[in-house]
């Protein structure tokens, strides 16, 4: 499957599958750009993908391929595009208040020692009070009560306004309460401090790009219930690897972004 940016941009995302393994169930593009506001008018989009295993097709996981804004002093953008990215991730996992399991993967763009990247891993962020830009607690302007317009229909839950009346989970402060939430609490298959960060010349190697996932059902007392399981990854370069590397791209390497891959077990027999 592939998604073209918006805007006439020729870049994308494209997610790959096996056939003979599984079987595509829905597939939903994302397109994070809307008219009018202005923490949204960016051209980037995600795929999520609902798959079934060929041998259980009564079982599905949510593949999600997405590339946020890259700008490290646009913060709050990438955070809006998180929320908007978040919101439609539980629409099409959540079936009766149960949920079924999440691999995140893209160029986030996030750096391990964000708020954003706090946000995706615990599930929490106080926006109020933070600096409209970089997400900090200096700067002079900050961001009040209200983050994303009403407008558009996304609480501060990260989920549709549709699905709480339909799930009646109505609460008094659903939106412009001056924190976000989610139920995801995504595990990162490479720990933070795995990447050595190391700077050549004018370029400077860094983790931005993530296998994330999540199990998550409301029925078995949240995140008890792994029917995701990793077994193993590919190893990151280590430091004196980078210096052997050395900028990106190069003759060698035509990408400037190195390549990450993992191994789960799932549980969905």
């Amino acid at each position: 499957m592939f998604k073209q940016k918006t805007q006439g941009k020729i870049d994308g995302c494209a997610t790959f599958f096996k056939k003979c393994k599984f079987s595509l169930k829905e597939n939903h593009s994302l397109e994070m750009r809307k008219n009018g506001i202005d923490l949204l008018n960016r051209d980037n989009i995600a795929l999520i993908s609902i798959l079934t295993p060929i041998k259980n097709p009564d079982k599905q996981i949510c593949i999600v391929n997405t590339h946020l804004l890259y700008n490290r002093k646009k913060e709050d953008v990438r955070l809006a595009q998180l929320q908007i990215l978040l919101a439609e991730i539980n629409r099409v996992t959540c079936k009766n208040t149960n949920y079924f399991p999440v691999i995140l993967c893209g160029d986030l763009n996030l750096n391990p020692s964000s708020k954003l990247y706090s946000f995706l891993s615990q599930g929490r962020l106080k926006y109020e009070h933070l600096d409209t830009k970089e997400l900090t607690d200096c700067g002079s302007q900050k961001i009040g009560k209200t983050f994303l317009p009403q407008e558009l229909y996304i609480s501060d839950s990260c989920q549709y306004l549709q699905e709480l009346k339909q799930n009646n989970c109505i609460e008094e402060e659903i939106f412009s309460s001056g924190t976000l939430t989610h139920k995801f609490a995504f595990k990162s298959v490479y720990n933070s401090d795995e990447f050595p960060k190391v700077r050549l010349n004018s370029t400077c190697h860094n983790l931005v790009d993530y296998i994330l996932y999540s199990n998550i059902d409301e029925k078995f007392n949240k995140h008890e219930k792994q029917e995701l399981i990793l077994l193993e990854r590919l190893r990151l370069p280590t430091y004196k690897d980078c210096l052997k590397i050395g900028p990106l791209p190069n003759s060698q390497n035509g990408s400037d972004h190195y390549y990450l891959e993992a191994r789960f077990r799932w549980n969905c027999v």
